[in-house]
């Protein structure tokens, strides 16, 4: 479960009461996809690791469902939900006519919690900068570029004050993201998330599982990019339901 903890209330609309729409579409399978018995068990981060927030740190293990909807010419992550309840925790709000679709992602009471921006030039490879809040003006907490699902970053643990290095693993069908503590190569890569495409008759998008102790929107923000970096004819064309 995510919670950010703060002293703070806000008079915004209930969580309850918000919620998004949903496209029928649903993912073409990929060749080989493997069962969920092969994925590694997520490694728990008794210390904490947090590139975005350290507020949004899970504090047990847990399932998010991303959703995907249709916007004009292409299929977007649109936000993250709680996966047993339905609950909206985020939405992803794109800028318009933003030349790298910039997009921002906000908590239930549409306050920026992070910003992500696309390069602008683009072909095989896709980078990423991702920004605190909305202050797109300062330097990037951390930058990476991605090919086919594929991807590698440096980010300042902001628990430990350490380097870490993050990437990914597998295909569309079935990503892991691991997390590897120090820059040294020998320290082992543990696995953090596990994205894969949602259950058949549950709403188009993914299913997200993230290990006790992992900031979610910085596990949240790789996840757009994963999404970004797969050919859209991947999922087949939806049906909009009103």
């Amino acid at each position: 479960m995510i919670r950010r903890h703060s002293a703070s209330k806000s008079s915004a609309t209930p969580p309850s009461k918000r919620s998004i729409s949903y496209s029928v579409a649903f993912p073409l399978p990929g060749p080989g996809t493997p069962p969920a018995a092969k994925r590694r068990p997520l490694q728990t981060q008794h210390l904490g690791v947090a590139a975005v927030d350290a507020g949004y740190c899970c504090h047990e293990p847990t399932q998010l469902h991303l959703n995907v909807e249709w916007r004009l010419d292409r299929h977007v992550v649109a936000g993250a939900l709680e996966n047993a309840t339905g609950q909206l925790l985020f939405e992803v709000r794109e800028k318009p006519l933003s030349l790298h679709r910039q997009r921002a992602l906000l908590d239930v009471t549409e306050v920026a919690v992070a910003t992500i921006r696309m390069s602008a030039f683009r072909r095989r490879k896709i980078s990423f900068s991702a920004y605190p809040r909305a202050e797109t003006s300062k330097k990037p907490l951390f930058k990476f570029t991605v090919v086919r699902s594929q991807l590698e970053m440096t980010f300042s643990d902001i628990m430990t004050g350490e380097t870490c290095r993050l990437g990914t693993g597998g295909g569309q069908s079935d990503i892991e993201i691991w997390l590897q503590r120090g820059a040294s190569e020998p320290t082992a890569r543990q696995p953090i998330a596990h994205m894969y495409p949602a259950p058949a008759g549950t709403p188009l998008g993914y299913s997200l599982d993230i290990a006790e102790g992992v900031d979610a929107v910085m596990v949240i923000l790789v996840c757009i990019a994963v999404h970004d970096s797969e050919p859209d004819h991947t999922w087949r064309a939806p049906n909009t339901l009103f």
